[in-house]
């Protein structure tokens, strides 16, 4: 019926933001032109016309004919007494012929072979009827000049319809709302939703959510730049009423260290999203972003963490709640009869011997425990919404044997004993609490902080993140070849190569593992053994 596969369409215009908005336009209509080519598809007797499809041919020709008659350069003639009256009325006498040539025209242009005096065509004439008289008023309006019409508001609303917003009244807003409903883009869930919206509210906070995008151009960001270069880190728990202005100025009064380069073009980055949608949906011509990050060192060295030393791993599982404490939640510091295995007992072992990053640890759950290649084997992985699950990178998804000095210490036995207990998914440390993002980490974190402190480990560039750099050191140590050690840890290759083939198997990444060890650290007094040891 088309003849064609394709379609080709000049936008008549070399304003790439015009030609956004045209384009967008265009896909609407050709959306509704194939609805109406589908239609024709079928057998021509049973074939009806939807309220939705008539609507669609009434707007198409009143805006080809308000086009057509508000670009013209001809004078108008004259204007007699039957043009007025015309224009002026709403009876069928004097539009009835007009409509019904009209419908016929239509539908003829559109192959849609039924007379207009069916049923649809009589329902296509009804509509079509104030749309012609509109037409003939407008057409009045501007031949005479001073004539003052009555319009009908349906076609002021039509327009709205069809075209976009002005520019000038897009705000940041309504770009945001339009950013977040897309369905196009994975939606965030979690800390990652949380950390957005908190950029989000900085963003709107300097620019102020009602400003038009077209006032947010190169300079107003580059003030932004040197806003956040200023703004202290956790400007929001430092002061908590403050406006960001006012926290620039308070958090230089008291000498407060600033975000890092990382943290303040994570805020850039946001508006850099944001923008760019806008330019691809044809909100705005240009990105005013482009280009501007802060430079520098992605992590610069006072804020990179160390591993922990030998001496300080010996302190660390030397301490009473490897030893002998009061309990593993208040008294976990204090000297007692218990060794409590539970999450904060196996939470930092685990990461010594596997690698795994702290939320890794805290999410697992029961049935990430499983055998492969008749090896006991921890699978890290992400559900598909990003809720009870995630992983930093794609990387992160993988496996790793476990260690025979964490069986040892009888962490599948710990795992059996849980599964007696409970379903096969349930997590794994049910008595980690959730934190107000959702995440067992963030308490966890904030203990093991307060753990550290208590064994006399003060160093600021020392946090449970270092088991994960110690782990790497012990790698090294090893010796174990680059593939290995990208398998063992989740760290991502750059070559084409790593992404063929199914990945190492699980005996051969077990061999490896085992070569972990860490020199002076004597463990045995976790050995499963132990029968102070309580669950």
């Amino acid at each position: 019926m088309v003849g064609k596969t394709e379609i080709k369409k000049s936008l008549k215009t070399g304003d790439l933001r015009e030609a956004k908005l045209r384009a967008r336009y265009e896909r609407v209509r050709l959306d509704a032109e194939w609805e109406l080519l589908r239609g024709r598809l079928r057998l021509k007797r049973d074939y009806s016309l939807s309220d939705r499809e008539i609507w669609y041919l009434v707007s198409k020709w009143f805006v080809e004919e308000e086009k057509k008659n508000t670009s013209s350069t001809d004078t108008y003639p004259s204007v007699d007494d039957a043009h007025y009256d015309y224009a002026m009325s709403t009876s069928s006498e004097h539009v009835a012929p007009a409509v019904y040539q009209t419908a016929n025209a239509i539908l003829v242009e559109r192959g849609l072979e039924f007379d207009p005096s069916s049923d649809d065509g009589l329902r296509l004439q009804r509509i079509l009827h104030p749309a012609i008289i509109e037409i003939a008023k407008r057409d009045y309006q501007r031949s005479v000049p001073g004539a003052q019409v009555s319009l009908d508001p349906q076609f002021a609303a039509l327009s709205a319809q069809t075209a976009l917003p002005p520019v000038a009244k897009f705000t940041l807003k309504r770009l945001m709302e339009e950013f977040r409903s897309d369905a196009t883009r994975t939606p965030l869930a979690g800390k990652s939703a949380k950390k957005r919206d908190a950029q989000w509210e900085i963003i709107k906070a300097f620019f102020a959510e009602e400003t038009p995008l077209d006032r947010i151009d190169r300079l107003r960001v580059r003030e932004f730049m040197a806003l956040i270069a200023k703004l202290p880190s956790n400007a929001s728990k430092h002061f908590p009423d403050a406006t960001i202005f006012e926290a620039v100025e308070f958090g230089a009064d008291k000498k407060l260290p600033v975000l890092s380069i990382d943290t303040a073009n994570g805020y850039l980055r946001q508006l850099g999203a944001l923008f760019r949608f806008a330019v691809d949906e044809g909100f705005v011509a240009t990105d005013p972003t482009s280009g501007l990050l802060f430079r520098g060192e992605k992590v610069r060295a006072k804020d990179r963490r160390d591993p922990f030393t030998v001496d300080e791993l010996i302190k660390i599982f030397g301490a009473p709640i490897y030893t002998g404490c009061v309990d593993d939640d208040y008294g976990y510091a204090k000297p007692g009869p218990n060794i409590p295995r539970r999450g904060r007992f196996w939470v930092p072992l685990i990461s010594l011997y596997t690698g795994m990053r702290l939320n890794e640890i805290c999410q697992l759950t029961l049935d990430d425990f499983v055998v492969e290649d008749g090896v006991d084997i921890i699978l890290i992985r992400g559900d598909d919404d990003g809720e009870t699950k995630r992983i930093k990178t794609a990387a992160g998804q993988r496996f790793i044997p476990v260690h025979s000095e964490l069986r040892r210490i009888g962490l599948l036995r710990y795992v059996t004993a849980r599964r007696k207990k409970g379903l096969a998914t349930d997590v794994l440390f049910p008595e980690l609490p959730l934190g107000s993002t959702g995440y067992r980490s963030d308490p966890f974190s904030k203990y093991f902080a307060r753990f550290l402190d208590h064994i006399e480990i003060k160093d600021k560039k020392k946090v449970f993140h270092s088991f994960r750099h110690s782990y790497r050191d012990a790698l090294r140590e090893a010796d174990i070849s680059i593939e290995k050690v990208r398998a063992l840890g989740g760290w991502s290759g750059k070559n084409t190569e790593d992404h063929y083939g199914s990945g190492l198997r699980a005996s051969t990444l077990a061999e490896a593992i085992e070569d972990i060890r860490y020199p002076k650290l004597d463990l045995s007094h976790l050995y499963q053994t132990n029968t102070r040891a309580v669950s």
